[in-house]
């Protein structure tokens, strides 16, 4: 028998993910729109109740990035369904402190991003610890959030809401209506969005692409969410619509990504040439036009 040289760190097997990811969610085609609303937010809070203990026992990063998608998705829920939510008091006033209450959770997922890309690239051991010392004062706060009365208060107000016998009564007429009543307009608004910004992707600024990226969250999370609506429909399937808006996500991001490398950088004390050049805006415009060359399946 012949026994093999032993793994360096650098080779060895990662260690599996303990991170839960969203399940596929199952609305039915002849579903209610109060009723697909509230099945893409059972999803989210189940996706969410995945992974938040796991992250409090273990502080893996991983974990902590999936309760931040699934709370995100759960706002981007809220927005898709804004036609039934925009006269619910009770309902935009969980949606603005849904936005609020996880604002410390980005510093802790900007900081895991960074101190990962240190260690695949092997920076200096200095700059290494540097940037782990950053990750501990960012999760100083982040976890004791997700152990907060506000954070549980937050939660169960949610959960009440969707329960309240008297849920959306103010949209009933809307809220009892056929799902694509809602859905196809939602789709159609967020594409929009994301088509508008045309060859201006290249030179608009930052914040305005950063926005652009928004919409094409919401987007991408609605054909998640709808897939099962739009089953039979022509035009290019929702699976194909969101792993495309998934990458232009993900060429968007890399601007994104580079500032705020940069900055946490700077604040350390450490040089730039990590980082290397700025990423342009060729990849953005070809994310956006591989996007644009799908059929939509809502219309």
């Amino acid at each position: 028998m012949t026994v093999g040289a032993p793994e360096s760190a650098a080779t060895a097997a990662k260690p599996a993910s303990p991170a839960v990811k969203a399940t596929l969610v199952a609305i039915p085609p002849e579903a209610s729109a109060g009723e697909a609303f509230r099945i893409s937010l059972e999803s989210c809070l189940e996706h969410l109740a995945a992974n938040e203990p796991l992250f409090l026992r273990g502080r893996h990063a991983d974990n902590l990035h999936q309760t931040r998608v699934s709370w995100r998705r759960a706002r981007a829920a809220f927005s898709l369904f804004r036609a039934l939510v925009r006269t619910d008091e009770a309902g935009l006033d969980t949606k603005v402190r849904m936005r609020e209450i996880v604002l410390p959770l980005g510093p802790a997922r900007d900081a895991d991003v960074l101190l990962a890309r240190a260690v695949a690239e092997e920076w200096p051991a200095r700059e290494q610890r540097a940037l782990r010392g950053r990750r501990r004062r960012t999760y100083a706060v982040a976890a004791p959030l997700l152990r907060s009365p506000q954070w549980l208060e937050i939660k169960n107000d949610l959960m009440a809401w969707l329960a309240a016998p008297d849920w959306l009564d103010g949209a009933a007429g809307l809220r009892d209506a056929p799902a694509r009543e809602v859905t196809d307009a939602a789709l159609e608004r967020r594409y929009a969005r994301v088509v508008a910004a045309g060859e201006t992707l290249l030179t608009m600024p930052a914040h305005d692409l950063h926005h652009v990226r928004i919409e094409g969250k919401k987007f991408r999370y609605g054909c998640e969410f709808f897939a099962d609506l739009y089953a039979d429909s022509p035009g290019t399937p929702p699976a194909e619509y969101a792993a495309a808006m998934g990458a232009m996500q993900d060429a968007f991001g890399a601007a994104n990504d580079y500032a705020t490398a940069a900055h946490m950088l700077a604040a350390q004390g450490i040089s730039l040439q990590h980082l290397g050049p700025h990423p342009g805006r060729a990849d953005v415009l070809a994310a956006w036009q591989n996007v644009l060359s799908l059929t939509p399946f809502w219309r």
